[in-house]
């Protein structure tokens, strides 16, 4: 990832330290993500930044990076208690407490779509899951703009080639991954990706699944020595803006409908600016450090297809026992909007403009404010 920029920085000072007007009310937003990290770069910084200049100043989000207010685990029932006004939140994290937004996290979407698998994911959070909105409100929560990962890759220390040499292995997975992982014939270990880094530096984990962006955003440039290119599914969505339902219901009308407004220009700067376009510059970082990246290869690929194979069956049984009703058919409402997206990017295009026009016309226009 690139350095701040001049421009980037001042926004980020602006929502962190900057006076607000005598009526604006002051927001408290916890993020889990290091100050630089992509996602409060391009993102959440930006899409605060808006909402304070659309809503004249009534709106203002103070974001809190790096874990100072809670951890990714707890941001849930910190923003439920009223710890902090809002937060990202991960679904696998808290399967008890998330169980039908966990279930569509839970299916590892095959290829290398990023966009499309964005798309299906907000379209299902939003207008496909009456569960997900029942738990949140259960939660005392609002949730909304996911957005999905770049394909996961295994990155890992020392010089894997073949399916083979992972076995034995203690690999960080979650989600989806964790069959994935068990599919490679490793260990899967849960663990949040930010405490990953330690643990490849002591040798107690021997791989991360998951993007290679997170070679730069959570440091493992600096211990990866191979990463085995071939996708091994793209899984979310992790929930931008995971709000507490008091202070969501306090807002005004029209500064609730400013945050749904302004939705779609969030989902598109974590997904393309710091997702898609990130990866591009690692990979070549990466490679220019020496790391090794494994061409995808049929050995490889059968590991997707094996989980393919295996994965409704294991995510339905799960959502079930997690209290998941209806787990059925919002995946198969999931996986229809996936294939509807994949052939609106292929016919609309993969620009920003077009991809936040089409998250508007196809999703967040039909998202009422009042009644998520």
């Amino acid at each position: 990832m690139r350095r701040l920029t001049g421009k980037v920085t001042a926004a980020l000072v602006a929502i962190l330290l900057a006076t607000t007007p005598a009526m604006a009310k002051e927001y408290i937003f916890g993020s889990w993500f290091g100050v630089n990290h992509p996602v409060n770069v391009h993102a959440l910084a930006p899409y605060f930044e808006k909402l304070n200049e659309t809503t004249n100043g009534s709106v203002a989000w103070k974001l809190v990076p790096g874990a100072q207010l809670s951890n990714g685990p707890g941001t849930p029932e910190a923003v439920g208690s009223g710890l902090m006004d809002g937060g990202i939140t991960m679904a696998p994290y808290q399967p008890s407490m998330l169980p039908s937004t966990n279930s569509i996290f839970s299916h590892s979407l095959p290829g290398n779509d990023v966009l499309a698998a964005t798309g299906a994911m907000n379209e299902t959070l939003m207008l496909g899951c009456p569960g997900c909105r029942a738990e949140f409100e259960a939660n005392g929560a609002v949730g909304f703009g996911g957005y999905s990962t770049t394909p996961y890759r295994f990155m890992c220390r020392g010089k894997l080639r073949k399916v083979a040499d992972m076995a034995g292995l203690k690999v960080r997975g979650s989600g989806g991954g964790v069959n994935i992982v068990r599919i490679a014939g490793a260990t899967p270990v849960s663990m949040p990706p930010s405490d990953a880094t330690t643990a490849l530096e002591r040798g107690t984990l021997d791989c991360v699944l998951g993007a290679v962006s997170w070679l730069k955003s959570y440091g493992y440039m600096d211990v990866a020595e191979t990463v085995i290119d071939s996708p091994m599914g793209m899984g979310g969505p992790p929930i931008l803006m995971y709000l507490n339902r008091d202070v969501w219901n306090s807002m005004s009308a029209d500064d609730r409908a400013a945050h749904i407004r302004l939705a779609p220009g969030l989902v598109a700067g974590a997904v393309i600016e710091g997702q898609i376009e990130i990866d591009v510059a690692v990979t070549a970082a990466a490679k220019a450090r020496g790391i090794i990246f494994v061409p995808d290869s049929a050995e490889w690929a059968a590991i997707m297809v094996e989980r393919d194979r295996q994965q409704r069956g294991i995510n339905l049984e799960n959502a079930k026992a997690n209290g998941a009703e209806g787990a059925g058919a919002v995946l198969d409402f999931y996986l229809a909007a996936f294939e509807k997206w994949k052939k609106l990017i292929a016919a609309k295009g993969s620009d920003s403009a077009t991809f936040r026009k089409l998250l508007w016309d196809e999703v967040y226009s039909k998202v009422d404010p009042d009644s998520i």
